[in-house]
């Protein structure tokens, strides 16, 4: 067989044949592998010390599917992401900010039929508030399709069931209705809680204008002139009253 003459091939070699190269490799000498090692390995680095600064961002612990799904539909060249604070805001008076961003009509590269609107992320959507009594009296309907079987929800039920659709129906209703509609609903997301997972984003909080308070109507201006003159009568009658306690006291 081949290894009985590979044998015979090695046994007639003569004994001054170099040895194998594994065999040419000799161990450094001691002392020498350690001061090498010594001699090229880099300085540590001292840890970098944590900034007190900079707070890293909460952890986003919500849908994380959900709050990325359809963001490869969206050419994100160009467009600044807008962060709302909902907390303490009013429904109607919030929607209709978010509507101008998402349609681009702060930016004077504006028109009706392009679509150059920014990416709005709405954070702390449960802390949304209304005026009036709109958390009792509002309600949305919907039809399922069938015969007679026409749905209905109060707001305030809709807010313990999904805050976050009260903002999308509220901002939705504002745009136009035109085939730039779901190109702009992809670019709303919006958050219940105060968390997001776009930290990775060039993100800058938007400033809500000041708030305009009307002035009173002209019956509501006498109203309220008529209810101070009535107070301040009755504070002067009281204190007549008791002007003429002091005097009667002192005369006595």
């Amino acid at each position: 067989m081949w290894w009985s003459g590979a044998r015979a091939l090695r046994s007639s070699l003569p004994s001054s044949s170099p040895p194998p190269l594994r065999t040419l490799a000799r161990a450094p000498p001691p002392g020498l592998l350690p001061r090498f090692l010594s001699s090229t390995a880099s300085p540590p680095v001292p840890d970098a010390a944590p900034s007190s600064s900079s707070s890293p961002p909460p952890a986003f612990t919500g849908n994380l599917k959900k709050a990325l799904a359809g963001l490869r539909r969206i050419d994100l060249d160009g467009l600044r992401w807008r962060v709302f604070d909902a907390k303490g805001q009013v429904l109607g008076r919030l929607a209709s900010q978010i509507a101008t961003v998402l349609q681009g009509k702060d930016k004077p590269t504006y028109a009706p039929h392009v679509e150059n609107g920014d990416m709005c992320i709405v954070v702390n959507a449960k802390d949304i508030s209304v005026t009036g009594r709109k958390m009792t009296d509002k309600i949305y309907y919907w039809h399922t399709g069938y015969i007679g079987h026409l749905k209905e929800r109060r707001l305030k039920d809709q807010m313990a069931k999904d805050p976050t659709e009260v903002i999308r129906k509220a901002v939705m209703r504002m745009l136009p209705r035109n085939r730039l509609r779901d190109f702009r609903d992809r670019k709303l997301r919006i958050f219940a809680e105060g968390e997001h997972p776009f930290h990775d984003r060039p993100i800058e909080s938007f400033v809500m204008p000041p708030r305009k308070v009307r002035e009173m109507r002209p019956r509501a201006r006498r109203a309220l002139v008529r209810a101070q003159k009535k107070e301040q009568d009755r504070d002067a009658k009281a204190q007549g009253k008791a002007e003429a306690g002091a005097k009667a006291k002192v005369a006595t």
